[in-house]
């Protein structure tokens, strides 16, 4: 499997829907030929003779086959996930904390605030000197839930390739069942039927295997990817030891000294 797919997400919260249906479906299809298959080639051992050893041998693998195969689907099967909640949330970091946090940084790089055009004075000073690094860390903000909202873009998307994965992977066993369960019907047939069926099943684990092992390094990678963003949120310039930035001078309210001259806050003349 190929992960992720590029935006937007590759199914609507309906055909996921759908599709996580699809293969329940196909779940209880499994079950089912494989429980006929099983039914007539145990019919056809009596009808076998020296053969039938042999016959029962190649059910026999078939049975642990099958018993793997549900073991595998068992470590994840029911366990859906929820990608467009996570494609929602991600949207919602970028658009009402990353948009809002961007539009103020760009108001403080433009000098658009009442105490550039009304206050002068130790304080004003102060409190411009701090506007560089407020500016900085509501880019960092920004970044952050940029970075946020693609980490869990990429997790929503991860999910859907996974089930997709799953169901291309149930698609052909379903397929050669049919026509194993089919052959199965007669004497003759059973025996070669049970050894076809085993090589179906082991194949469709194999494949299987393959996807869970795929979404399992493409997770991985993100987690990586999270657990990096948290470090760099905790040692970024822009927020020094994860927490805004405080002023290094004092901020009064306009202490009155000699002459009547307030020097920490002034209405510019």
């Amino acid at each position: 499997m190929t992960f992720p797919f590029p935006r937007p997400l590759p199914l609507s919260e309906a055909e996921f829907d759908q599709l996580i249906s699809t293969i329940e479906g196909a779940m209880r299809h499994i079950e089912r030929l494989v429980n006929q298959l099983i039914e007539r080639v145990n019919r056809a051992l009596a009808w076998l003779g020296p053969l039938a050893q042999d016959a029962l041998d190649l059910l026999l693998r078939f049975r642990d086959l099958v018993i793997r195969f549900y073991s595998e689907v068992g470590k994840f099967f029911t366990r859906w996930g929820v990608p467009w909640t996570l494609y929602s949330h991600g949207e919602t970091w970028t658009r009402h904390v990353g948009g809002p946090a961007h539009e103020q940084a760009a108001r403080v790089d433009a000098g658009q605030l009442q105490v550039d055009e009304y206050w002068t004075g130790v304080a004003a000073t102060a409190y411009t000197g701090l506007l560089p690094l407020q500016g900085k860390a509501l880019a960092s903000i920004k970044a952050a839930t940029d970075e946020l909202d693609d980490a869990l873009w990429k997790v929503a998307a991860g999910i859907i390739a996974f089930w997709l994965g799953i169901a291309a992977a149930f698609a052909p066993y379903i397929l050669e069942l049919i026509a194993e369960t089919a052959t199965a019907s007669t004497v003759v047939g059973a025996p070669p039927a049970a050894a076809a069926a085993g090589v179906s099943t082991a194949k469709v684990v194999a494949v299987t295997v393959a996807v869970v092992t795929a979404a399992i390094t493409y997770l991985t990678t993100l987690w990586t990817q999270m657990r990096d963003l948290d470090q760099r949120l905790h040692n970024s310039d822009g927020l020094p030891g994860g927490n805004w930035p405080t002023l290094v001078s004092d901020i009064s309210n306009g202490r009155v000294h000699d002459g009547g001259k307030t020097l920490d806050w002034n209405i510019k003349s």
